[in-house]
Formats: C-alpha cells, sequence, structure tokens
C-alpha cells in the first residue's frame, strides 16, 4: 500500500461519498461549461437557420439542472470512479505508489471508446467527431482527477461548483468580447441575387434543378423529403423524386438576410407550397428547403 497521507499507510476507498458526489459534480460542471461554449461557438459556424447561440444555452440549464444531476451521478458511479480505481491499480504496479498522473493516461481508452460509438451512431463529420472525442476526454479526465482528489483529501463539491461558476463567468466575457470587438464574426448567410440564383444546382443524389434567368424552371428527380419521412420511406425511391417544368421567383426579405426565399413551382411536386431558403456562402450559395422533426430537422441541401 502506498502512504496518501502522513501517518497513514491505508488507500482511502475510492467507492465513497466524496469522490462519488466530486465526479458527478465535476461532470455536470464540464457539461454546462461545454455547453456554453458551443452556444458562442454556433454562432460563428455556417448553419442553414438561425442558431440559438448564447439564449439557446440557457434555455438548456434548466434541463441539465433537473436531469443532469441523475445521469451524471450515474456516470461518476459507472465511468469516472472505475477510471480512478483503474488508475490507482496501474500506478501501483508500475511506480509502487499513486501517481496522479496515471489518471489522465487511463482516461484515453474510455473516451476513444465514448468516440467510436458516437461515430458509428451519429455519423458526423471528421471535425465534429475530433470535437466530441476532446470533450469527452475533457470531462472523464477532468472529473476523475477530481473525485481522485476527493478520496484523498475529502469533499470538494463547494470547490467544484466555486470554480465552474468563475469558468462560467470567463467563457461569458470571452465570447461576448470576441463577437463584440469584431474578432469573431457572427454568420449570416450572404445577400444574394436573381442572378445569381440563375444556373444549374444538384442535390448530390441524382436530383437537379435548373434555374432561368427568364424565370423559368426545370426540375429532374428531386426528392419530396417530407413525404418520405411522413411515409418512414427511402427517399431513393421513385415515389419520391420529381421531375417537371414551372417558374421560379426570388424574394430578397424585409429584415436580414435569413429572410431571403426562393419560390419555386414544378410541375405537381409536392413541395411547390414550400419555399426555399438561401444558405452557404459568398462564393458557394446553397438552396435549403427544412423537412421532417419541427424540433430537429432535416435539410434538403442543393448546391452549383
Amino acid at each position: 500500500m502506498t502512504k496518501d497521507t502522513v501517518g497513514d499507510t491505508r488507500e482511502p476507498s475510492v467507492w465513497s461519498g466524496h469522490p462519488i458526489v466530486a465526479g458527478a459534480a465535476a461532470l455536470f460542471v464540464g457539461t454546462a461549461l461545454a455547453t456554453e461554449v458551443f452556444g458562442f461557438a454556433e454562432l460563428a459556424a455556417e448553419t442553414p437557420a438561425p442558431p440559438d447561440g448564447f439564449g439557446g444555452m440557457l434555455l438548456v440549464l434548466p434541463f441539465l439542472s433537473c436531469f443532469g444531476v441523475p445521469f451524471a451521478l450515474v456516470g461518476s458511479l459507472l465511468v469516472v470512479l472505475p477510471v480512478v480505481w483503474a488508475a490507482r491499480r496501474v500506478s501501483d504496479r508500475a511506480a509502487g505508489r499513486d501517481a496522479w498522473w496515471w489518471v489522465p493516461a487511463v482516461a484515453v481508452l474510455p473516451a476513444v471508446l465514448v468516440t467510436a460509438v458516437a461515430g458509428i451512431a451519429l455519423r458526423p463529420g471528421p471535425g465534429t467527431l475530433a470535437l466530441v472525442g476532446l470533450t469527452a476526454y475533457a470531462l472523464l479526465a477532468g472529473s476523475a482527477l477530481l473525485a481522485r482528489d476527493a478520496a484523498l483529501h475529502g469533499g470538494r463539491l463547494l470547490r467544484v461548483l466555486g470554480y465552474g461558476a468563475a469558468a462560467a463567468v470567463a467563457i461569458f466575457g470571452l465570447g461576448a468580447t470576441a463577437y463584440g470587438t469584431g474578432l469573431v464574426t457572427e454568420y449570416s448567410p450572404p445577400k444574394a441575387t436573381a442572378a445569381q440564383l440563375a444556373g444549374t444546382w444538384r442535390d448530390g443524389h441524382g436530383g437537379t434543378l435548373w434555374l432561368s434567368a427568364d424565370g423559368t424552371a426545370r426540375a429532374e428527380r428531386l426528392t419530396d423529403h417530407d413525404a418520405a419521412y411522413e411515409d418512414r420511406a427511402d427517399t431513393g425511391s421513385d415515389r419520391y423524386r420529381c421531375t417537371g417544368t414551372g417558374r421560379w421567383t426570388y424574394e430578397p426579405g424585409d429584415s436580414n438576410t435569413w429572410s431571403q426565399r426562393l419560390d419555386l413551382t414544378v410541375g405537381e411536386c409536392a413541395f411547390n407550397a414550400d419555399a426555399w431558403s438561401i444558405g452557404g456562402t459568398p462564393g458557394h450559395l446553397k438552396l435549403l428547403q427544412e423537412y421532417g422533426d419541427i424540433d430537429d430537422p432535416g435539410w434538403y441541401t442543393l448546391t452549383r
């Protein structure tokens, strides 16, 4: 056994109240801070609809408060404390003493497993998957270190909450300063014109839309995602593909570039009643149409 405290040769138990609470508090606070950072980062990212940003984070906090604490306690018991316990065992065998740096080393494996599960289930892009992995590792390693500290020295709940509150204020200050000074710019769709929208658009899955400068339009195998979503069917089926001719107009909107619209009527296509949004960047415009669940919509995207 290693000597963790002066005059005491017994290792303080990892499976006790203080480590459990400290690990859960660290998970909860870390998740809230990650949500705050995401809220600011979301403002600068290209998105098909106006982001919730920091306001969305404030709306999430009550949900976290009601449901996050039980999940944090379960996560502390099932993931955080096993990491602390495994790190202690490995450290004892490798160095003959309980060294703190084995905690972040051992935390790599469960963080990789979480990232792999997220990659298989959600299939995000490489950048998003890397962010998920780094966030999972930071949450797990930080929570395990605090749980280990609580096992050695007693309660750390107030310290975790205090540091978390200070970090939340710091993140808000940095985010507000970055956007307020123009160091980081909030995303908004580029201002388009009818002349810029005329041309050929493709969905990348066999669907093509031709918009002529005279206001006529022709579509070939465009997808009616809303109908397929309601039927829980494959969007590749010919039943949900539309081909025909019609007309289009560009509506510049009244207030900002988020309100720009492309009104398209092609044959008897089911999506004729739904306007298309304008998105993308000045050099790479996109036509976007929302479909599916209103709380978690999908976006049918046409590009050049």
